[in-house]
């Protein structure tokens, strides 16, 4: 067990082995342009194969500008080269189970609709009528019987997006239905987990998350079903700060007393290609937090999970803007939704298994308080990164390797869109044009 010596002396090997690769750069590795670096070791008596893909360099350098975090412009090219074209995660199968329940979903501008069809097939669409441009299904979730009727001049669709009936049809000389069905959406699920992209193409959602899907199996995700209240709010700063913070754990001590006594003496962050994992186990010794100490005196042991999990608490990165997590008794994912330059909508919902011991649900309900504190610990936090974003002094390249992560998610980022590479912000009304001209995206 970790909580034991030999076990956190396998923790600390294999924690020295990836530090190691993750600081690599700075011994000469960086010009191995897509270099692939494998460490294999053991954490909690599994195996794991780190594997580091170096697409740039991994120095200090790499970090994204201040511009990056305040730019009218970048926000405008995030929308349209990487929030289209990125895999979204919008739900869960268990959102919407019969046949006529819908869920929406809107981001970068655009609004979709998933609905459960009467053969039981999920289906995208854009949220659009195809007459002036309502939305189709007002309501963020619910149910609408065998057809989807827009509530503005009552265009009425089938569940496959054929367009039904229209009012007035004499009104429309020639006009064909057949052309006036809804707009599909490509839409793929993992694991139980919906995802939809709307536009561009590449790897599919199974291959993005191929790494990790052994990890995600015991799980059972694709059983689960709502837990507790959806999360949602509008915060002032801008999606990226999110994750920057999302993807370090040198934070942790310092600014989350609670998960620090939860987990803290065996968490880790690590990479599995280009997916950032984090974990730790929740240890037996005492705590000062209530909602921890009950936590861990509560928690039942999950028959159906690993010995190596049944105390494990588990995220994965999903780029570019969710993560997905797993804890003994439940799962859940959460995801930044750009609305502005500093402005970002925050989405959370949570699934579990049915059927659960007054325990297993006790110990839901406590986890549910820790990750509430740690979300609000964050907020000051992230808070505060946007203000330093409009100062003079902006402190860059002041990494430790610990905060590695950092690095990785803002090569991924520029990747996609190379102008945030920009040490500065050019002139305004030129980025889209010096974008294109450094590369366009890529899926």
């Amino acid at each position: 067990m970790m909580s034991s010596r030999a076990g956190r002396v396998r923790n600390e090997a294999a924690a020295g082995i990836f530090s190691f690769c993750r600081r690599s750069p700075k011994l000469g590795l960086s010009l191995l342009t897509q270099q692939k670096l494998y460490a294999i070791s053991q954490q909690q008596s599994w195996r794991f194969t780190w594997q580091v893909r170096v697409t740039e360099h991994l120095s200090n350098d790499g970090m994204l500008a201040p511009w990056a975090y305040t730019s009218e412009e970048l926000f405008h090219l995030e929308t349209e080269g990487l929030f289209r074209r990125q895999w979204m995660l919008a739900g869960h199968l268990s959102d919407l189970p019969d046949p006529g329940d819908y869920l929406t979903f809107d981001v970068a501008g655009e609004r979709a609709v998933v609905v459960r069809s009467d053969t039981g097939e999920l289906r995208a669409f854009h949220n659009v009528c195809r007459h002036r441009g309502s939305r189709v299904v007002p309501a963020k979730q619910g149910h609408c019987g065998h057809v989807m009727r827009c509530p503005f001049h009552g265009w009425t669709y089938h569940l496959d997006g054929r367009l039904k009936s229209v009012p007035h049809p004499k009104g429309f000389p020639g006009f064909e239905k057949e052309q006036h069905g809804l707009v599909p959406i490509a839409l793929e699920t993992w694991h139980g987990l919906i995802f939809l992209r709307f536009e561009g193409s590449g790897h599919a959602v199974s291959e993005k998350l191929a790494a990790i899907s052994d990890q995600v199996a015991p799980y059972r995700l694709a059983d689960m079903v709502p837990w507790g209240r959806e999360y949602e709010e509008v915060v002032g700063y801008n999606w990226k700060f999110f994750h920057d913070i999302d993807n370090e754990g040198y934070h942790v001590p310092a600014a989350h007393p609670a998960l620090q006594e939860l987990y803290g003496r065996t968490y880790q962050d690590s990479l599995i290609g280009d997916v950032p994992i984090s974990s730790g186990v929740v240890d037996d010794y005492p705590a000062r937090s209530w909602s921890v100490a009950r936590y861990k005196s509560l928690l039942p042991q999950q028959a159906h999970l690993p010995e190596k999990n049944r105390r494990l608490w588990l995220y994965f990165g999903v780029f570019p803007n969710a993560v997905i997590y797993f804890y003994p008794e439940k799962a859940g994912f959460y995801m930044s939704l750009p609305a502005g330059p500093a402005s970002t909508r925050v989405v959370g919902r949570e699934y579990a298994l049915p059927g659960a011991s007054r325990d297993l649900e006790v110990s839901r309900y406590l986890s549910a308080r820790i990750d509430r504190m740690t979300y609000r610990e964050d907020h000051a936090l992230v808070t505060w990164l946007q203000e330093a974003s409009r100062t003079s002094v902006f402190p860059m390249n002041n990494l430790a390797d610990l905060e590695a992560g950092v690095l990785q998610f803002h090569q991924q980022l520029k990747s996609h869109i190379p102008s945030m590479s920009l040490a500065k912000a050019p002139a305004p009304g030129s980025l889209a044009q010096i974008n294109a001209k450094m590369g366009m995206p890529t899926d």
